[in-house]
């Protein structure tokens, strides 16, 4: 599903930051890993780039049997919008939006009807423990909950494939548990390949895989 070949990475400057060197990986479908490394070790970079939103500059990337390389930002983004869900650290829900109108907007931009796209983010949100919530704003519901439209809108896409950037670290330790609860649950119904970068080891003690970078190359990667 995610095939890494030799993957660098260098930011330009003058003192160029070369970030990946030369990392190789592979992640499987359904898999469920969870990606460590101190601040600066690459692991943003590292899922930057499974997500197509950053580029490599040496090396082949193959996401579900693509390669990504070269691809003009329309493409892209189709890419993206048809095998990716992401789920970030601060929710990036839009305040004025309601929790349905939050989850529907993906599919808004997919070109799904306004009837259908309300219908499958009603069901997502019901999955997500919040159909009572639907009409709530952002500013209205608690942290955890916030998490929760999120994940509800990453499934609602129907992605291949979940990346989800430090997804508990704004969260007190319950609704931290509560929402990891949630991921593998999701990771286990739907057999989606998770990709959770975290800074935290009780969370990765809950993936089925973990992967440890350190300056820029993958360190240690271990069934857990």
């Amino acid at each position: 599903m995610i095939d890494f070949k030799g993957i660098h990475k260098t930011y330009p400057g003058a003192e160029p930051l070369h970030v990946l060197k030369g990392v190789d990986l592979h992640i499987g479908e359904g898999e469920l890993v969870s990606i460590m490394g101190a601040s600066g070790s690459g692991k943003s970079t590292m899922l930057n780039i499974m997500g197509i939103i950053d580029s490599y500059d040496e090396g082949e990337y193959h996401l579900a049997g693509h390669l990504i390389k070269g691809q003009d930002r329309m493409e892209q983004s189709r890419l993206r919008n048809e095998l990716i869900g992401f789920i970030f650290q601060r929710y990036n829900l839009i305040s004025f939006k309601n929790a349905m109108e939050n989850v529907a907007l993906p599919l808004y931009y997919r070109g799904v009807g306004q009837k259908e796209r309300n219908a499958i983010a009603m069901n997502y949100l019901e999955r997500v423990g919040l159909g009572s919530h639907w009409n709530h704003l952002p500013g209205q519901m608690s942290g955890g909950q916030q998490q929760r439209v999120a994940i509800a809108r990453a499934l609602a896409m129907h992605p291949k494939i979940i990346l989800a950037d430090e997804p508990t670290g704004a969260l007190d330790s319950t609704t931290t548990q509560d929402v990891m609860n949630l991921l593998i649950d999701v990771n286990r119904d739907e057999n989606l390949t998770m990709v959770i970068v975290t800074h935290e080891s009780s969370i990765a003690r809950q993936t089925k895989r973990c992967v440890r970078l350190s300056d820029g190359v993958i360190i240690d990667d271990r069934i857990l």
